[in-house]
C-alpha cells in the first residue's frame, strides 16, 4: 500500500515537472525575441567602451634615478 502512495506521489511531481517545463518553454519561447531585439546593441556597445579605455591607457613608466643625474 505504501509502495502504491509513493509511486502515485513520484508520478504526480513528474508530470508536474513535464507539464510546468512545457508551460516555461513556450512562455520564455514568446517573451525571449523581443527582448533580444530590444537590446541587441547594448553588449556591443558596452564592450567597445570597455576595449576603448583598455586601449586608451598607457603603462606608467617611472623615471629610475641613476648615478649619473
Amino acid at each position: 500500500m505504501e509502495d502504491n502512495k509513493k509511486k502515485k506521489i513520484w508520478d504526480k511531481v513528474l508530470m508536474g515537472a513535464v507539464i510546468g517545463g512545457a508551460i516555461g518553454s513556450v512562455v520564455g519561447g514568446t517573451v525571449a525575441p523581443k527582448a533580444v531585439e530590444k537590446n541587441k546593441k547594448k553588449p556591443e556597445k558596452f564592450l567597445i567602451k570597455i576595449l576603448k579605455k583598455i586601449l586608451k591607457k598607457k603603462p606608467k613608466v617611472k623615471k629610475i634615478p641613476n648615478e649619473s643625474s
